[in-house]
């Protein structure tokens, strides 16, 4: 397997996490009789613990940014040129695991504009390298 492959089940692989996170939360609540199971119905307001509320909103980051990075990664191996993703598929799950933490960590304005959004953009510059290597190259 390639490394932008492996970088690929990582990143589905930490999507997932958050999934298997959200159903142990919820899970608790509802085996506990603070909540029933109906109550993260869409259109009903939950009040969630503030850290809960960031852990689904760095779930939501990872749902916007997988397809893209899928895609690229999958054209590149699709045209046997994974070597333009190979060098950096790491380093962009770095950045993208590194997001999220600080996403859950922390929405203090210093924490967004000093860690969080630079490693977004990290990950916009790399898929802009490979698009450019993938397209032009």
């Amino acid at each position: 397997m390639s490394i932008s492959m492996m970088a690929l089940a990582g990143f589905a692989a930490w999507t997932l996490a958050f999934i298997i996170v959200t159903i142990g939360y919820r899970g608790a609540r509802v085996l506990t009789g603070q909540l029933k199971a109906d109550a993260w119905t869409r259109g009903r307001a939950i009040e969630d613990p503030p850290v809960v509320k960031r852990l689904n909103d760095a779930f939501a980051n990872c749902l916007e940014m997988l397809p893209i990075f899928a895609a690229v990664i999958l054209a590149a191996a699709v045209a046997g040129q994974s070597a333009i993703t190979d060098g950096l598929a790491m380093i962009f799950l770095a950045a993208r695991i590194g997001q999220s933490v600080s996403h859950i960590v922390s929405v203090h304005h210093l924490m967004i504009f000093f860690v969080r959004f630079p490693l977004f953009l990290v990950q916009v510059g790399i898929l802009v390298i490979w698009l450019h290597g993938l397209l032009l190259g």
